[in-house]
């Protein structure tokens, strides 16, 4: 009886309508900066020389007080009618007044979107009375690849106010969501030391301040030789063959790290070139003496990449190795970023991307590192923007499943304690990956879906639904595009990747063209529609049966990431109908059958793609879609924004005038999709 009266009494409380957050003068600038950008006039602050007595002024009074014991560990206890946040600073307090706001209904999504409850909902008390510390303690944060034409390369690399607004706001996401590390790459258009780069250095020094206020480091990628840069990035090495490089290392890393305190530098060696083994070694070495003398104290570190082709094998004190791992002969103080990519993990198949069957070579020496005790960071990707995902555009749960085995199956060969996340934009729920991989690096969780099911939580039996729809499509595509080997059917190709292939140089994984389909003898096309068209098939059907499900649960229209889902599930399952239709035709045809229903099948289902992609072209979450969506000038390669192929939908369009010029010889322009 007295149980039901206690639920009788719960039941009539009144919903708490306003957080009013106290703390000392000490702690107010951090409280205040993590509450800037929540945009609710419910969340009250004040200041008190007694935090955990003060009167609150609202519903809810949270007391923040300050612990030194360790920097970025928390926890929340109730006290009474209040809550008690205690933290490190700077990083602990607002991880917890973070959670202290989730456990009331907010979401950290996006920069530019928080998502704000209507009500507050009900705190889980089990979230209470515990500690909470990073499991990847020493850096967990995301390298914004600002080499591509992403929000990131605007609010970090182009001065204005709006962007530095949305530098800020990326910081801001980043704690919000646990981290504590962000890095950009550098651009060479501010190599001349002329207005360029003062205005650069003015923008940087403003962001750099207000990230080292908020307790997140900040690192700085570039390029060791020019001869290796494709992108525009910064680099330091234009003759590699100069006898003492010194000078001209240290006068360009001057203009870089002049009144700009980044925390380190990462410095690459690029995608599909090499130089000589011992001179790598030498430049890299002369790189960390350099970068000591300009800047005393840094941190370099290095990339691992992923290139495999016959020519970046090297021998190297009598060991053939991948160019690469050559930074394992370099200064020990130089720490190894060990790099993964597209969706693919450190221990599946990798599908032929790079060349590569599997990364064994990458995993084992990430785990030889973590055994011995020795700094190593793990690096993998988010998306991969080139006629692979967010440009095609797909939405690839399945990334969030990569992640999560990674760091579940590296905990075996010691604790991780650096993670950074390649990450290439937010459009299209990208923002999803980012915002589930920051948190399992501060608590990895046993499922790989358990953050998007935080994400969606508060939006009731709808948002679980939904999670669970996120579930088994990342399922689904794992089974298909990692095990199937149906990824470069999903993606597609563009005119470079073409020209890369005759010329050996491979990136995406590689599929069978329409072309060479058509020309296949009968038993070789008979043996490719049991290896890759009928598994096609039955993944397009598996990805229509839960985008029906998804349609099934009605969910609200005016909930912005419920239609934002939709979206992205729609839209990918119609690629897989797409590109089954189009592969289904060409081999009809051989065949000497009627193609029409499948062409018209195909049409179909671009007409249902552009559907999806005109309301998320209504709907970007970041405020300026010009700078994302079209052609635009820009510091990068890449003059459009790099969710410009998605928009038009350049890559089916290129498909389709493929496939309808090789069977029914109508001549249409073929897109090139680049440039």
């Amino acid at each position: 009886m007295r149980f039901l009266l206690s639920l009788l009494l719960l039941s009539c409380a009144p919903r708490p309508t306003g957080i009013d957050f106290v703390t000392t003068d000490a702690t107010a600038p951090l409280l205040r900066s993590s509450l800037e950008f929540l945009s609710d006039p419910r969340v009250t602050t004040q200041t008190s020389t007694t935090p955990k007595t003060a009167e609150g002024r609202a519903s809810v009074t949270v007391a923040v007080v300050e612990r030194s014991d360790c920097t970025d560990c928390y926890r929340i206890d109730k006290d009474g009618n209040r809550f008690v946040i205690s933290g490190g600073v700077p990083l602990g307090v607002q991880y917890g007044v973070a959670h202290l706001l989730e456990l009331h209904g907010y979401r950290f999504h996006h920069p530019w979107k928080t998502s704000v409850p209507p009500a507050y909902l009900d705190v889980d008390a089990t979230a209470l009375g515990r500690e909470h510390a990073p499991e990847v303690d020493r850096r967990r944060g995301l390298h914004l690849h600002t080499l591509h034409p992403i929000e990131a390369l605007y609010d970090f690399w182009v001065p204005s106010p709006k962007n530095l607004e949305g530098a800020r706001r990326t910081i801001d996401f980043v704690v919000k969501n646990r981290g504590n590390f962000i890095s950009m790459y550098a651009l060479d258009d501010i190599t001349a030391g002329d207005a360029t780069t003062e205005a650069w250095r003015a923008h940087t020094k403003q962001i750099l301040s207000y990230a080292k206020a908020r307790g997140v480091e900040v690192g700085i990628a570039i390029q060791l030789f020019g001869k290796s840069n494709l992108q525009l990035s910064f680099d330091l090495i234009d003759d590699d063959l100069a006898p003492d490089p010194m000078p001209e290392l240290e006068r360009r890393l001057h203009v870089l790290l002049d009144e700009t305190p980044y925390d380190s530098v990462q410095v690459a060696f690029g995608e599909f070139f090499k130089a000589d083994p011992a001179q790598l070694v030498q430049r890299v070495n002369q790189t960390y003496d350099a970068l000591q003398r300009v800047r005393p104290g840094i941190e370099m570190v290095c990339s691992v990449h992923v290139g495999n082709s016959p020519d970046l094998r090297v021998e190297y004190q009598g060991v053939r190795q991948l160019y690469y791992f050559l930074v394992r002969y370099a200064n020990p103080a130089i720490v190894p970023w060990v790099h993964t990519v597209f969706f693919y993990n450190l221990y599946d198949d990798a599908g032929g991307a790079y060349l590569h069957d599997d990364f064994s070579e990458h995993r084992e020496y990430l785990e030889a590192r973590l055994r011995d005790g020795q700094p190593v960071a793990y690096y993998p990707e988010s998306a991969y923007w080139i006629a692979f995902d967010n440009s095609v555009p797909l939405y690839l749960p399945v990334y969030l499943k990569s992640r999560h085995l990674d760091l579940t199956r590296l905990r075996q060969a010691g604790r991780l304690r650096q993670h950074a996340l390649f990450t290439t934009g937010w459009e299209w729920g990208y923002w999803q990956t980012d915002v589930g991989v920051l948190r399992m690096n501060f608590a990895l969780p046993e499922r790989w879906d358990a953050p998007v099911r935080e994400q969606f939580a508060p939006f009731g039996p709808n948002g679980l639904a939904a999670a669970e729809v996120v579930r088994a499509l990342g399922e689904a595509q794992y089974d298909a595009l990692i095990t199937r080997r149906l990824a470069a059917y999903l993606a597609s190709r563009d005119e470079v990747i073409e020209v890369g292939k005759a010329r050996g140089i491979v990136s995406q994984p590689d599929r069978v063209l329409f072309s060479e389909l058509r020309a296949l003898p009968a038993v070789e096309r008979d043996a490719f529609v049991r290896r890759v068209l009928e598994p096609l098939k039955t993944f397009a059907a598996e990805q229509t049966r839960i985008d029906g499900e998804l349609t099934a649960l009605a969910l609200p229209k005016d909930n912005p990431f419920f239609v934002e889902l939709q979206d992205g599930v729609g839209v990918t399952a119609a690629r897989g109908r797409f590109i089954h239709a189009l592969y289904a035709a060409v081999v009809a045809d051989a065949r000497g059958e009627n193609v029409e229903a499948l062409l018209l099948e195909a049409e179909a289902e671009l007409a249902k793609a552009e559907g999806f992609v005109s309301s998320r072209r209504r709907a970007l979450w970041d405020p300026d879609s010009i700078e994302l969506l079209r052609n635009k000038d820009n510091p990068t390669f890449y003059d459009y924004g790099y969710l410009r192929e998605a928009d038009t939908l350049c890559f089916w369009k290129r498909e389709r005038a493929q496939v309808r010029n090789l069977l029914k010889g109508e001549g249409l322009f073929i897109p090139a999709c680049v440039l």
